[in-house]
Formats: structure tokens, C-alpha cells, sequence
């Protein structure tokens, strides 16, 4: 039994050869062997691939153009914390120049591939040819399984479903029959964010004139500085009387307080004198056209204060009077204005006197003016 062992491990070392050999590869583990549906045949092109992580990329790995096996991933090498694969690809296979490298998996439990795509949006140009490089910049990679099951499991373990549905909840909580509302508000809030963007003119020079405002203050740093080092004495004196400040405060609240008491104590003392004042100032009022014409006679009586210039001029006066006497004047106006004790007690003369004189109640000769006889009648 122990021949025929030997013999069985000579054989199948002998066609892991004879592959080898055919294979025209250098061995590097069983992964060197091709499988069926994923050699090469003829002369096949070798383009480097950069990668910054293979994940459980191996080597022998199919690599897909269109979803079709244009190649396959001879070799697998470390640099500098990335990986360089080896592609040995159809000579056959159009592949543009400009082609992406994504690194992609069969299922969530299959086995990895990659995969040669053009950009979305960029059309193919050339053609990839041998020795040509892919670099680390037009290379990526989907999430693999572990990703996907490490992101399910968070998920599913209630991490953020809960306050999902605590959010869910208190906005159908808080929108629940306030729909018009609602409406409204994304009605007022368009007319806004328009009217924000009709203003957005404005808004730009407002902020550049900020702008040049706070090079302003910065070009004046040294200003300011010197303003905030001079007003520091006056904080400091108004910090040294903040205990006399409060308590003239203090002292001018208490007397607004005893203002509001004396005025409300005597509001109908007050409020008595203004009504009385009230007749008092309705005749001023009245007489407000004839006070000022009283006014311009009453320092210069009997001339008015506009005409004493012509009126009195040196050692002599002006006078032009206009004097009335008719019986209806003297009747109603003069005698009507005597009290009527007064106008009993009248002697009116009987005789003639001198009229400068007889106020004065002297006659001529010194003695008291008498009324002479007019016509021979006695005294």
C-alpha cells in the first residue's frame, strides 16, 4: 500500500509539471495553474494593475471586460503598503487605453474578480497594449461581504431604527392636521429664498462691503489699539465709582417713586386748579387780538408807542383829538359810567368860571371861584 501511495504523489507531481511546463508560466503554489474557461492562449499581454487593497483577492483571479473574461490576474506583489497585480489579457480584447480597474465580486459569497471598465461619461480611446500600467488613481473597489454584513448587523441591531421611528413619529405627530399649513409655509418659504435671490446682488456688495470694512479695521489695528489703551483709564474710573453710580441710580428710582406718589396724591388738587385755570385762559385767548394793541398804548398813553416820534418832538407836542360830545355820548357813555351816589352829590355850576382855573377851586383874585350873575340875578 505504501508503493502505491509513492506512486500516486510521483504521478501527480509529475503532471503539476508537465501543466507547468505547458502552461509556459513559472509555478508559484496551485494558484499558477489556470483554470478551464480562464487561460489565455497564445501570446498574452501583461498589464500592471495598482491597488491600495486587494481584500481576498487571489492570484489566478478572472479578469472581466463588459462582463465577458478577457484575462486573468497572473501575479500578486506588495509596494509600499498597496498591491501591483499582473494581468495577462487577451491580445484579441479591444480594451481602451483609458480603462478603470474595480475591484468586484461574483455574490456575497462568491469569489472576487476584476473588473475592466470604461468611465461613465468618457468614451474609450486607444487600445491597452503590453506593458501598460494602470495606476493607483483609475483603481477602486466595492464593499466587500464583510462591509455589507458589518453594516447590515448595525442596522438590524436597532442602532439607528429606533430613532428613526422616534423621529418618524413626532413629525406625523407635529404635521398631523396642519397640512395646509404646511402648504402655506413651503408657499412663503419659495417667496423668500426668490426674494433672497432677487436681493442676491445686494447681499454680494453688502458682504464685499464687509469686506473692505474689516481691511479697514485691519489696516487700522494700531488705532483701535491705541483707542482701547486710552478709554482703559475711564473704564477704570467708572469701575472705581460703580458703588456711587449704583447708588445715585438707587436715589433716582426712590425719587421717581415719591414724584409718582406726590402726583397721584395730588392728581385732584391738580386736575381742580387746571379747570379753574381753564375760564381764566379762555378769555386771554379771546382777547389775544386786542392784548398787543392795548400793549403798543399803554407806556405811551395817550399817543401810541409807533407814533411818539411824531408826536413829541423837542419842547413841543402833536396832538390831533377827536372829541365827542353829542347827548347820546355824554348822556349814555359819561354819565352812564358815574355811580349814581356820586352824580347826586354834583353842584353843577351856575356861572361862569375860568376853566383853568376851576379845577384847582381858586379864582383870579384868590379867593374860591363863585358863579358870577349872568343877567342881574343875585348870588
Amino acid at each position: 500500500m505504501t508503493n502505491s501511495l509513492r506512486r500516486s504523489a510521483l504521478t501527480a507531481t509529475m503532471l503539476v509539471g508537465v501543466v507547468a511546463a505547458a502552461a509556459g508560466c513559472r509555478f508559484d503554489g496551485i494558484n499558477s495553474i489556470g483554470l478551464p474557461g480562464n487561460a489565455v492562449g497564445g501570446d498574452a499581454h501583461e498589464v500592471t494593475v495598482e491597488l491600495a487593497d486587494i481584500q481576498n483577492l487571489v492570484g489566478n483571479s478572472p479578469v472581466k471586460a463588459g462582463n465577458v473574461i478577457v484575462g486573468n490576474i497572473s501575479h500578486i506583489t506588495g509596494d509600499n503598503w498597496g498591491a501591483k497585480l499582473t494581468l495577462e489579457l487577451d491580445p484579441d480584447a479591444e480594451i481602451p487605453v483609458n480603462v478603470s480597474a474595480k475591484l468586484a465580486q461574483t455574490s456575497v459569497l462568491g469569489s472576487q474578480y476584476l473588473e475592466l471598465t470604461v468611465p461613465p461619461g468618457t468614451e474609450g480611446v486607444g487600445r491597452l497594449a503590453d506593458g501598460d500600467v494602470i495606476p493607483l488613481a483609475r483603481t477602486s473597489q466595492y464593499p466587500s461581504t464583510e462591509e455589507v454584513l458589518s453594516a447590515l448587523a448595525l442596522v438590524l441591531n436597532g442602532s439607528g431604527l429606533q430613532q428613526i421611528r422616534t423621529v418618524t413619529s413626532e413629525l406625523n405627530r407635529v404635521l398631523g392636521g396642519r397640512e395646509e399649513s404646511l402648504r402655506s409655509l413651503f408657499g412663503n418659504l419659495e417667496e423668500f429664498v426668490g426674494g433672497v435671490d432677487q436681493q442676491r446682488d445686494d447681499i454680494v456688495r453688502a458682504i464685499d462691503g464687509l469686506d473692505r470694512l474689516g481691511a479697514e479695521l485691519a489696516s487700522q489695528n494700531e488705532t483701535i489699539d491705541r483707542g482701547i489703551t486710552s478709554i482703559q483709564p475711564a473704564l477704570q474710573v467708572l469701575d472705581e465709582q460703580q458703588k456711587q453710580l449704583t447708588t445715585m441710580l438707587n436715589d433716582v428710582g426712590r425719587f421717581g417713586e415719591v414724584a409718582t406718589e406726590v402726583l397721584e396724591s395730588s392728581r385732584d388738587d391738580l386736575d381742580a386748579n387746571l379747570r379753574s385755570l381753564q375760564p381764566v385762559l379762555s378769555q386771554l385767548a379771546a382777547a389775544g387780538d386786542h392784548l398787543p394793541e392795548a400793549l403798543k398804548i399803554a407806556g405811551t398813553i395817550p399817543f401810541p408807542v409807533t407814533t411818539t416820534q411824531r408826536a413829541v418832538r423837542g419842547d413841543y407836542m402833536n396832538l390831533f383829538l377827536t372829541l365827542d360830545v353829542s347827548a347820546e355820548t355824554v348822556g349814555g357813555k359819561v354819565l352812564g359810567s358815574i355811580p349814581l351816589d356820586e352824580l347826586a352829590g354834583l353842584n353843577p355850576a351856575r356861572q361862569a368860571v375860568d376853566p383853568l382855573l376851576a379845577p384847582t377851586g381858586a379864582t383870579t383874585s384868590g379867593r374860591p371861584a363863585t358863579s358870577a350873575p349872568q343877567n342881574g340875578a343875585p348870588r
